[in-house]
Order: structure tokens, then sequence, then C-alpha cells
């Protein structure tokens, strides 16, 4: 059984534009964010006092509850359409690759433009293309045995009965072991 190799970052960066283009949303998130709370405040504090005691932190907390709500609301907005730019291609290969497990090698994953994760699709598809080359590779020495042993098979007729039944019992062994290389790939 093969050991899994472990690895350990040593990188905060691992793909620079995926992860860079991540990080300046989500700053440039928190800077409107922090925009429209001190225009907030700044809003609340300027108005003038009212006459009745108390009636303005009764203000300022409806404020802040609004502001809160708000905020809220767009990270939630913010938060969904950043996870689905990643979360759909990856839903995407997990699909693809249960299409490879299960012996079906004509796959190809094609996201959407716009869509995260573009180099894994090329990487994906390069390794299926191989796969399908290796496979058909495979299919066409396993002709070239098949077509051995029908030779072999051929001359083991013009022998005696031991050396024949000998010859033709390896010969079956071949045939069906051959058969069932690479059988399970649909290319």
């Amino acid at each position: 059984m093969a050991q899994q190799q472990t690895f350990k970052r040593k990188q905060i960066y691992i793909n620079m534009d995926l992860q860079f283009k991540y990080s300046l949303i989500l700053i440039f998130t928190m800077f409107v964010e922090m925009i429209i709370v001190g225009l907030a405040v700044l809003y609340v504090f300027s108005q003038p006092k009212p006459e009745i005691p108390g009636a303005n932190i009764y203000f300022i907390y409806k404020v802040v509850l609004a502001i809160i709500i708000f905020l809220t609301l767009c990270n939630i907005t913010v938060g969904v359409y950043l996870s689905h730019k990643v979360a759909g291609p990856l839903f995407r290969f997990v699909m693809c690759t249960r299409d490879v497990m299960n012996g079906n090698l004509k796959i190809m994953v094609n996201l959407r433009k716009g869509d995260e994760l573009r180099e894994l699709e090329g990487s994906f598809n390069d390794m299926t293309e191989k796969l399908r080359a290796v496979v058909r590779e495979d299919r066409q020495r396993l002709s070239d045995i098949q077509d051995a042993v029908k030779v072999i098979e051929e001359s083991a007729a013009k022998l005696g009965k031991a050396e024949k039944d000998k010859i033709l019992e390896e010969a079956k062994f071949i045939r069906e072991a051959s058969d069932k290389i690479s059988s399970f790939f649909s290319i």
C-alpha cells in the first residue's frame, strides 16, 4: 500500500492569483463597511439633541441596529458570491471524478466563464486525455497478445495431444487474463 505524503505549507499564498483576488474582495468589503459605519456614526452625532431625555440613545440604538442588519446582509451576499465561485467548480470536479472512478474516461470538465479553479480544469482534462492514451495503448497491446494466442492455438493443433492440451490451457489463461486488463474504462 502506498503511503500518502504529507505536505507542510511554507507559504501563505499558494495560488497567488486566486487567493490575492479573494483577499482583495474581502478587504474592499470591510473597507466599504467601515466607511458606512463611520458615516452612520457621523450622521447620528450630527443630529440636534432632542428635548426628551434618553431619546437620543434610542435613536442611536435604531441606527446601529439598522447598520448591523445592513452589513450582515452585505456580508452574506459577498460570502455566497465568493463561495459560489469556488463551490460550483468543486461540485463539477466531484461529479467528473466519480465518472472517472466508474470507468468513464470520455469525461471533460468544462467550467463556466468567470469560475475559479481553471488551472485544475486544465490539469484534470490533461490527466483524462493521458489516461485515454494509456488505455488505447494497452488495448492495442492486448489485441497483439490475442493475435499471438491465436497463432499459438493454431500451431498447437499440429502437435500431439499432451503438448497440445498444455499449450491450449496456457493460451486460454492468457486470453482470459488479457480480456480483463483495462476493460473497465470506456475511452
